[in-house]
């Protein structure tokens, strides 16, 4: 009887144990994850679903640009399209549209005289020409005569000293041409990429030959490898298709080889002074740099 009574404790207690256990571990997580699942529902995800979907607030004062539909939203009743497709589609086409330069430089050149009469500045570049000496008359503003074109300050003060034995107020004019950023429809264009080359070329061949004909080397070679090279220029440019936007950028590249070629034409190694044909060549070159800065 004793046994018994022991044994029905026994096995009351540890019914009473396993409900504690079953309560602790499972019931009372549960219902956690019941109430969570709850609060969640009807508290947490409207509002955030509610703080997503509004757009925020401009500030005080602040309007925004032009009340526009944001994009990709329907128009309702009446309402008019979007303007926002072809704007945008050139806005996103230009910014990845690769840009390039036609290189300017800068130029030395050693002035001898400046008026305010032409005559007097024409004078003076021909008694230059008498001896033996290159003229350019530059008649913007002040009228200005120079003798020899450099492209580096070494070049122009190495000559500097013969011309002041004739002309003591010689002195050294630096002058800087900007390079001409070509940044239009068409100018990704393999088109637009020839002119590029060949103008790039033409700067070298300028250089080449400025630096020869000041040192008075014989550039008859020269010459003659230049003429061929542009008239190589003018046959790959008749062969191209060329986009509108770019005929009038061709049409003055077209101006540039055509003056330059009667430069070279005019040439005569037995009567030519030193630096003439350089300063003519760069004066060529520089006239298309400023009617491209005009057009572009």
């Amino acid at each position: 009887m004793i046994y018994m009574r022991k044994k029905r404790k026994d096995t009351a207690g540890k019914t009473a144990k396993g409900k504690a256990i079953l309560l602790l571990f499972v019931v009372i997580p549960l219902l956690g994850i019941a109430l969570g699942y709850g609060i969640s529902k009807a508290v947490l995800i409207p509002y955030l679903t509610e703080s997503q979907g509004e757009p925020a607030e401009p500030a005080s004062g602040d309007k925004t640009p032009g009340d526009k539909q944001a994009p990709g939203t329907i128009p309702g009743p009446g309402e008019a399209e979007p303007e926002q497709t072809d704007r945008q589609v050139d806005g996103a086409i230009n910014a990845y549209r690769p840009m390039f330069d036609v290189e300017g430089f800068q130029l030395y050149r050693i002035q001898v005289g400046a008026f305010s009469n032409e005559e007097n500045a024409l004078r003076l570049a021909e008694e230059l020409n008498d001896k033996g000496l290159a003229a350019s008359v530059d008649t913007e503003g002040m009228i200005k005569v120079y003798t020899h074109y450099f492209f580096s300050r070494e070049e122009a003060e190495a000559a500097l000293g013969k011309v002041r034995a004739q002309y003591s107020d010689a002195h050294i004019s630096q002058a800087s041409f900007p390079s001409v950023e070509i940044d239009f429809p068409g100018s990704s264009s393999p088109a637009a990429g020839l002119l590029k080359e060949q103008l790039g070329e033409c700067r070298d061949m300028l250089i080449k030959i400025t630096a020869t004909d000041a040192a008075g080397g014989n550039i008859e070679g020269i010459v003659k490898e230049q003429k061929d090279r542009i008239a190589q220029f003018e046959a790959q440019i008749s062969r191209t298709q060329w986009p509108a936007a770019l005929e009038e950028y061709r049409d003055h590249v077209t101006d540039l080889y055509t003056a330059m070629l009667g430069s070279y034409s005019e040439y005569n190694h037995q009567h030519a002074i030193p630096g003439q044909i350089s300063m003519e060549l760069i004066n060529c070159y520089v006239g298309l740099l400023e009617r491209l800065s005009t057009v572009i």
